[in-house]
């Protein structure tokens, strides 16, 4: 199996045996409680979802990250994993705390989840940051707003997970995922991103990689994490994957699991993220779809292929064009091997599925499959 990224897994959570008494101690720290973009990214740290990184950036990575896209010691690494406040009362608990303060993360909800020991703090620009990332400043890009709500003083240092976040069924460990893949045996594993329901032509691209004789097994893995308005609510994604997956393939040759992170949409920055973080959850493909981590036009739909050919982060990319079904051929296909005008093609574009779908119109067989149409009318979106 492929060794994660780095060459070893990080892991820092706290014993089991120990971890109800921190939990106490820690009741007694200052407590931050972050944005929940952070919530997220402090517990991936800790289950080494995010290896070969201890904690959130100092000043060094953070700089490197942004001008270099590496981390110091080389590895190419290409969006920054940062803690600024949001609020009023954080920036205040962080001003008056200096390196080696011990602070408590809420979860949210009101419940410490972790220690951040602070090692640094600095200043940094949204605006440096937002054209390093995202490609522009522009607010209406969704992460870019995000940004503007973020102190501009951060704080590095090392995380301790006292407790994992509740996200339901479906969310493993990068450990626990290499241990099931030991368990069927599975040398090399496809990496799937998926932030919406299954159709067709993403059912497509996946069986074409299950057919590749150098690809053991998929892992689907769809992130559940705080998505953008209009995106289906993590809880309908993953009924209608279980179904789909249930229903249409193996069980030996394809594993199920959810991520729980926030969505970054910066085209081709984020796709190599999410390549590394799926090297750390044991895949040694990973698959890339037109216009992956895009949101609006913001970025070359295909920029997310080329940017493999510059940074190598030790997975097999696997690049896919638009996919479509054509009623002249009758299959699924692509415009390699499809001569057929766009008359012939349905459109499996989830802008589609939706008005379809909100009309009350039935959805063809050939873009979804039913128990996900079913699944689809009874569920709904996220609003403002």
């Amino acid at each position: 199996m492929i060794e994660p990224y780095g060459g070893k897994l990080v892991e820092r959570i706290a014993d089991e045996s120990h971890a109800a008494k921190l939990i106490d101690e820690a009741k007694e720290l200052p407590v931050l409680h972050p944005f929940i973009d952070q919530v997220y990214d402090a517990e991936k740290i800790c289950t080494g979802a995010y290896s070969p990184l201890e904690g959130f950036m100092c000043r060094e990575e953070f700089e490197s990250v942004l001008s270099n896209e590496r981390l110091p010691g080389g590895l190419p690494w290409t969006l920054p994993v940062f803690l600024a406040p949001s609020n009023r009362e954080d920036e205040h608990t962080i001003s008056v705390a200096r390196p080696s303060d011990s602070l408590a993360l809420s979860d949210g909800t009101g419940k410490i989840f972790a220690i951040f020991t602070l090692e640094e703090k600095f200043e940094y620009s949204r605006d440096a940051l937002a054209k390093s990332v995202y490609g522009t400043t522009d607010r209406s890009h969704p992460n870019v707003a995000d940004i503007a709500n973020l102190s501009t003083t951060a704080a590095g240092g090392k995380v301790l997970l006292l407790r994992r976040l509740d996200h339901g069924g479906f969310e493993y460990t990068p450990r626990e995922t290499r241990a099931h893949f030991e368990k069927m045996g599975w040398h090399s594993v496809a990496g799937y991103q998926a932030r919406n329901p299954p159709h067709t032509a993403h059912e497509y691209i996946q069986r074409l990689t299950l057919e590749r004789e150098d690809v053991d097994a998929l892992l689907i893995q769809p992130i559940i994490g705080r998505l953008k308005k209009g995106d289906y609510r993590p809880d309908v994604i993953m009924r209608a994957y279980n179904a789909f997956v249930s229903s249409y393939y193996p069980g030996e040759r394809v594993m199920l699991a959810s991520l729980s992170i926030t969505m970054r949409y910066a085209g081709p920055k984020a796709v190599l993220f999410y390549a590394i973080i799926r090297r750390n959850y044991g895949c040694s493909h990973y698959i890339i779809g037109r216009d992956q981590a895009g949101v609006g036009s913001f970025y070359d739909p295909y920029a997310a292929h080329r940017i493999f050919d510059r940074l190598d982060v030790g997975v097999v990319p696997l690049r896919y064009g638009e996919t479509f079904f054509c009623r002249k051929c009758g299959v699924m296909a692509s415009r390699k091997v499809c001569p057929h005008g766009d008359e012939f093609h349905e459109s499996t574009s989830q802008t589609r599925i939706r008005k379809l779908l909100s009309e009350g119109k039935p959805l063809p067989s050939e873009i979804l499959r039913p128990e996900v149409a079913d699944i689809l009318r009874e569920g709904d979106v996220i609003g403002d």
